[in-house]
Parts: C-alpha cells; structure tokens; sequence
C-alpha cells in the first residue's frame, strides 16, 4: 500500500487546511510492472519523458490557462485537456484499490489538543488496510512519502515507526493489531515512486469534496476516479431509501474523523 497525504497538520492560527487526508493505494506485485508501464507511456506522450513526476497540483495547474507555475505546465489547452482524460482513463481501468481517511482537525483537536491527527489519521489507515488483507488472505507493506507539504516527515518518522510498530504486534491496546501488514514502514520519495504519484492523483480528489464542501456530484476527478476506486467488502443489495443501495464504503474505504461532525459536512447530507 501506497500512502501519501493532502491537507497538512498545521494548527487554524498557522493558516492549516481544515481536513486532513491520508490515502493509501493499493497494488497488487503482480499488476505494479503493467501499471508503471502504462503511467510511463502517458509521461513519455506529454513530456518526451518517461520518468517525469506527475502530482495532483503540478496536474492542475499544468492547465495553460491557470496563471500558476509547475513544473509540468502545458501551453496548449488541447493538449492539457487530451492529458487530463487520458490520465483519468488509465486511473479509472487500473486494477487498484483505494482507503482514505479524513480528518477534521478542528474538531479532532477540541477532543485531543495535544495529539497529532496524522497519527490518528495513521491508525484508521492501518486498521482498514489489515481487513483489506484479511479479506484477500493476504500480507502487505506499507511504503509512504517522507515529506508532508512544508513539514518534513523525518521529524515524525520515529514516532510514525513507532505507530506502525505497536500497531503490527500490541494486541492490548484500543487500536486494532494488523498482523497481516508485514516489515516496517518504508519511506520512498514520490518523485522515485509511481505508486506514491498515483495515490497522490487520487488523495486530492477527497481532499477537495471536504476542504471545499462539497457533495458527490460536484467535482468530477472525485466522481469519475477516486470514488469508485474506494474499497468496499460489503453491498446493500436492496433497500427503501435507494441512496443506500450499492457498495458499503463509508467506515471502510472512506473514514470520517471525529464521526461527530459528519453531519456538518455537505457530503454527508
């Protein structure tokens, strides 16, 4: 699994995002040489460069109309435009699955003022991973970026080993233990690791909806990539109220924390 963040921990007075995300993309070893080797054709198309870093804001503002450096910017709109479906196409037909957890650090923090939510967000990550692996009868790693926006995750990795640690052999704790992930976690840069760049492409989608409030329906790269790609174990198969009818991914491939402020977000209306 594949793990990288959109959001950040920065405290309201330091001007933070409200919503923090953590993702994790998982991909099978089989399908990972296939994967990269379809992602590198599309970088190789644009870019004359098979080994270029593609993130989700270099994405966006490679828009030729949006008056903001990256380092992938396009000049021609057509083109960007081409980019940008035959991106969302290999994303839609990639067999990955995707788990993501949502933080409102507001209001985490009015509950725990000293904790950090990127642990929080961490565990509820883990746990969801290890059903995932439960489910398939299968083990995983867990690799991860270790830069965070403007903070450098090295000032946390011994704490987040720790996490991960405590989450694999404690079987006495509050948390769930996941035996089923094996070895450390692993630390790669984003722009050496095609599944980092993915899982980044498909964070931000979910970032978006809860940062900016919105609801399904209302941003396409949330609808049309990352949505159906949130895994599930579970489908309701008939029910009264038809908006209920379909996978079960909410508290499964997609975690709101604290529950009690679902009710305030769009999404969940």
């Amino acid at each position: 699994m594949y793990i990288d963040e959109s959001g950040n921990t920065a405290t309201m007075q330091e001007k933070g995002s409200k919503i923090l995300v953590l993702t994790g993309c998982i991909i099978h070893e089989d399908n990972k040489k296939d994967i990269e080797h379809k992602f590198r054709e599309i970088k190789q198309k644009y870019y004359f460069n098979p080994d270029v870093e593609i993130k989700s804001n270099y994405l966006r503002y490679a828009n030729p109309d949006i008056k903001i450096s990256s380092p992938i910017k396009l000049n021609d709109r057509a083109k960007y435009d081409e980019l940008e479906k035959d991106l969302a196409e290999f994303m839609k037909n990639i067999d990955v699955s995707l788990i993501s957890v949502a933080i409102d650090k507001r209001s985490y923090w009015s509950k725990y003022p000293a904790q950090n939510p990127y642990d929080a967000a961490y565990r509820f990550l883990l746990e969801r991973f290890q059903t995932f692996l439960q489910f398939k009868r299968a083990n995983g790693i867990c690799i991860i970026d270790p830069r965070e926006g403007t903070v450098e995750k090295k000032y946390i990795d011994k704490e987040l080993d720790t996490t991960h640690h405590s989450l694999r052999w404690d079987a006495t704790g509050f948390w769930k233990q996941c035996p089923n992930i094996i070895e450390r976690v692993l630390f790669s840069t984003s722009d050496l690791t095609v599944g980092i760049q993915l899982c980044d492409l498909y964070c931000y989608p979910v970032f978006h909806i809860f940062e900016y409030d919105k609801k399904k329906g209302e941003y396409w790269r949330f609808d049309d990539v990352t949505f159906p790609k949130l895994y599930y174990h579970s489908k309701v198969v008939a029910s009264l109220d038809k908006s209920k009818v379909g996978p079960v991914i909410d508290g499964t491939g997609l975690k709101f924390f604290p529950t009690e402020t679902k009710k305030d977000f769009r999404y969940y209306q």
